[in-house]
């Protein structure tokens, strides 16, 4: 059996340059409970007016926002994210998911799409598995390899 690409590689090089790639990609922006209720919280809102408000509904079981083919509501293109201290974990993770991190072959497609991947210092693979156990411990859904 193979070993993910994080671990054959002993870590991924990975710095945020603040593009905003990543916000303004199609799909849905997960908020599970916690991540819902700290954002809620961040914008002085009830979770329940965050949820009117942003349109969040259940995708793959998880709450979520599914601005479809724009931008997430919550980036702005001259700020960058609006909640970036109270963003949600699959944010916060980002791009240490295990579609992503675990096959060579997606970290790079993934890079084609970020360009702060491949720079920066090198995340180790205690640091990456931490990321990928955060996005288990909230239920995110697993998708596919990129």
């Amino acid at each position: 059996m193979s070993h993910p690409y994080y671990r054959e590689a002993e870590g991924l090089r990975f710095e945020c340059t603040g593009c905003g790639a990543c916000c303004k990609r199609p799909g849905p922006v997960f908020f599970p409970g916690p991540d819902l209720a700290r954002a809620a919280a961040f914008l002085d809102l009830a979770p329940g007016e965050f949820r009117r408000r942003y349109r969040v509904r259940k995708v793959d079981g998880t709450p979520a926002m599914d601005p479809g083919d724009v931008p997430c509501p919550l980036y702005d293109d001259d700020r960058g994210c609006t909640i970036y201290d109270a963003r949600p974990t699959q944010c916060r993770t980002f791009p240490f998911w295990p579609e992503i991190a675990r096959r060579r072959r997606s970290w790079e497609k993934a890079a084609r799409e970020c360009e702060g991947i491949g720079r920066g210092r090198i995340h180790r693979v205690a640091e990456i598995e931490a990321h990928l156990e955060a996005c288990a411990e909230v239920g995110l859904p697993r998708e596919a390899p990129w």
